[in-house]
């Protein structure tokens, strides 16, 4: 490839589905059988972008456009779904179609060779490319949120048989993913070389796009995962095609939030606040089996989570914080009041439970889909039944 090829498109002119829900004729019958049960979901007012990024000495593997369409519209189903199951209607993440109704992927050829992109580094020489692509390119940017894809390296540690070499993790509104040859709809929840390869990858797609649409790590309680096998946000990436995954209620909570679930006609200019919610009173108390929560919060505050965790709190160490949504209402003062009952024997994945030093984390969210977190340490071997666990004086940062 010649190296005077900085940055190429190969962008289809999109146009909007004629029919939420509608399968192309064109799928392939494994994906047609899967999106059989699909929903109708509101039309959104922002989407996904989605890029297909490459190195200047290296292609798009081959039938890209239809494998990576499939595999998102049954992610956005999927998505859809759980929405809908936790209470916030038919709402997912959108997606631009093009005329045929594939995703309307965007092809940006990079300037460097791909070992310029690699996983752990590379991904702001590509964030800095594609930022530049966008400038060029106004119209294409449709949201905050941007989903890039690399075709898997071909060398001596890498191939379609051992995918690798390019990032693959959530980096705030940016999340990244691979493909390769079988990265294919087909193969999904088989019991096969391919199948679980495509478990693998596929259930990652599916956690760092996550981790792009403002999600943080986190599980179920001991009934949740009972009654519905594994959170998307913990450990899900390893099961999802072949048991079953599932967004916990928080997840869809904070999404119900967030620039691309919104449906048409929003007026929030999204992440747009910069002074922090106000936090007027918090109680949070030990009493008899539970863990007892209550905050009256300003009005800009559209949902509160709240996530009970043990040592140690960093990132890629808190897929065990367990999530509750808190139960949010208006009152008279114009204020917002907050509660959720946390019944501690639906704590046992927790090593500390009964004793040793735990976290509660206040999630506070705003209806432009600024997040603030506020973390609350105690010791529930020291806590008396009854008296309020000290709450400091609430330090809330914002973009968790």
């Amino acid at each position: 490839m010649a190296n005077s090829i900085r940055m190429t498109m190969m962008c289809s002119a999109a146009l909007a589905i004629t029919a939420a829900g509608a399968v192309p004729e064109h799928f392939q019958p494994r994906a047609k059988e899967l999106l059989a049960d699909s929903i109708e979901l509101e039309k959104n007012a922002h989407n996904l972008n989605i890029i297909y990024f490459t190195g200047n000495d290296m292609q798009p593997t081959a039938d890209s456009e239809r494998r990576i369409s499939e595999l998102l519209v049954y992610l956005q189903q999927y998505y859809g779904k759980e929405m809908a199951r936790n209470g916030f209607g038919n709402r997912s993440f959108g997606l631009s179609r093009t005329a045929n109704g594939n995703v309307d992927i965007c092809y940006v050829q990079g300037k460097q060779p791909h070992k310029s992109y690699a996983y752990g580094k590379g991904h702001n020489a590509c964030i800095e490319e594609v930022e530049a692509w966008f400038r060029a390119h106004p119209d294409k940017k449709m949201s905050s949120h941007t989903f890039i894809i690399m075709p898997t390296w071909q060398d001596e540690g890498y191939s379609d048989k051992n995918p690798g070499g390019v990032p693959f993790y959530g980096y705030g509104r940016y999340c990244f993913a691979l493909d390769y040859a079988d990265f294919d709809i087909k193969h999904l929840g088989q019991k096969t070389k391919e199948g679980k390869l495509l478990t693998k990858w596929y259930g990652g797609f599916a956690h760092e796009l996550g981790h792009g649409m403002n999600l943080p790590h986190n599980t179920g309680t001991i009934s949740d995962n009972k009654a519905m096998g594994t959170a998307l946000m913990g450990a899900g990436n390893y099961t999802f095609g072949y048991s079953p995954t599932y967004l916990t209620r928080s997840s869809c909570s904070i999404l119900s939030n967030t620039e691309i679930f919104v449906s048409e006609g929003n007026p929030h200019k999204f992440y747009s606040i910069e002074a922090a919610p106000t936090v007027h009173h918090a109680t949070f108390v030990k009493r008899g089996g539970t863990l007892e929560l209550h905050l009256v919060v300003s009005a800009e505050v559209a949902g509160v989570n709240a996530y009970i965790q043990d040592p140690p709190y960093q990132v890629n160490q808190d897929y065990d914080a367990i999530a509750f949504a808190c139960n949010v209402g208006t009152n008279k003062q114009g204020q917002k009041e907050a509660g959720v009952i946390i019944p501690l024997n639906e704590l046992g994945a927790l090593n500390n439970r009964d004793a040793g030093e735990m976290a509660l984390d206040v999630l506070l969210q705003t209806y432009e889909g600024t997040r603030f977190r506020w973390r609350i340490p105690f010791d529930l071997s020291k806590q008396a039944d009854g008296i309020p666990i000290d709450t400091g004086k609430p330090v809330l940062n914002r973009g968790y």
